[in-house]
């Protein structure tokens, strides 16, 4: 017996199931154009949740970009809460990784840098996606990159038991703040995405751990990922790992756009650092009281530790001025042996 959505849409094979939702393989009925339509189950979802779900769908209908599958409805009908998603001709990295099929270092991190481009994409319009994993990342038949599923199984993650139930079930690319009660946060999709990275580079699935046991493995400092283990990987993708895996959100990269920066630089995004802004205090300080700016294309530079200072060539320098660089050089090597070490 043939079944409609909303006269619009034909539910055809069952594809996939977990304890929220059950998720088909449709087609709409005039074109016949494949779609992915996900029903939830009644029991998952109460007045709020659902409310909450039906103004994420209408915010990610308006959300285009290359990465994202594009969600094409999502209501409340008689079947229970759904939404509609175009079809993706493809495999997910789940399947990648489930087929052993090898990838290198460099293809796993252009795989995860299309996918901080969706993520950024998406914090941008402040949205986080909050249940990022393997199964809703996929390769197109194209080589796309194509991230699916935002916020929808997320916002059911949030409310409980429904978060425990996650957590029992799966919940492996749960960040620690989520385990703790939190909800998620674009450093969750960070977190979640470098779990990922860490899974594609080392070509094996499952790496995060499941269930409770592998929560509370990831909820430790020390919990994940093991340096020796990912010792065979370049330089720039343990430290990516490492850096976006931290426990601490406030440890890890500031944003995905921070993110996909380090692995399109083969190296750890800088960040301003306290050095930093003293070069900023102390090139303003001189500019002001000095009544001119440095210009280190017109000036000899030398070298003092990190901080280039122009002495240039001039030989009549204000005693002022003289004064203030004295009083800032010695502030700067003070302040480097209070706090540097």
């Amino acid at each position: 017996m043939e079944r409609f959505l909303k006269s619009r849409y034909k539910i055809g094979e069952k594809i996939s199931e977990n304890p929220f939702s059950v998720t088909y393989k449709g087609a709409f009925l005039g074109s016949h154009k494949p779609v992915i339509i996900k029903i939830y189950k009644r029991g998952t979802l109460n007045s709020g949740l659902i409310n909450r779900m039906k103004t994420k769908v209408k915010e990610l209908c308006g959300i285009s970009h290359h990465n994202i599958a594009r969600l094409v409805d999502g209501d409340y009908g008689w079947q229970g809460f759904y939404y509609v998603r175009e079809y993706i001709e493809g495999k997910t990295l789940e399947e990648l990784l489930s087929d052993k099929q090898a990838l290198p270092p460099e293809r796993a991190a252009a795989i995860a840098e299309e996918v901080s481009r969706a993520l950024e994409h998406a914090h941008e319009k402040g949205i986080v996606h909050g249940a990022l994993k393997p199964s809703n990342i996929f390769i197109s038949s194209k080589g796309i990159v194509k991230v699916a599923d935002f916020v929808i199984e997320g916002e059911i993650k949030q409310a409980m038991p429904q978060k425990a139930l996650s957590i029992m079930d799966d919940g492996r690319y749960l960040s620690p703040e989520e385990l703790a009660g939190s909800p998620a946060t674009p450093g969750s999709d960070i977190y979640a995405l470098g779990l990922i990275l860490y899974e594609l580079s080392m070509n094996r699935l499952g790496l995060a751990g499941k269930g409770l046991e592998g929560g509370l493995t990831r909820m430790r400092e020390r919990g994940l990922p093991d340096r020796e283990e990912i010792m065979r990987l370049p330089r720039y993708l343990q430290d990516i790992i490492v850096t976006s895996t931290r426990v601490d959100p406030l440890l890890r990269f500031a944003s995905a756009a921070e993110f996909r920066e380090s692995l399109e630089r083969k190296n750890l995004a800088a960040r301003p650092g306290p050095e930093e802004e003293f070069v900023s205090l102390f090139e303003s300080t001189v500019t002001q009281y000095g009544g001119e700016e440095i210009d280190p294309e017109s000036e000899d530079l030398k070298d003092v530790g990190r901080v280039s200072i122009s002495w240039g060539k001039e030989k009549h320098r204000n005693w002022i001025l003289g004064s203030i660089l004295a009083i800032a050089f010695f502030s700067g090597i003070l302040y480097a042996f209070l706090f540097a070490w």
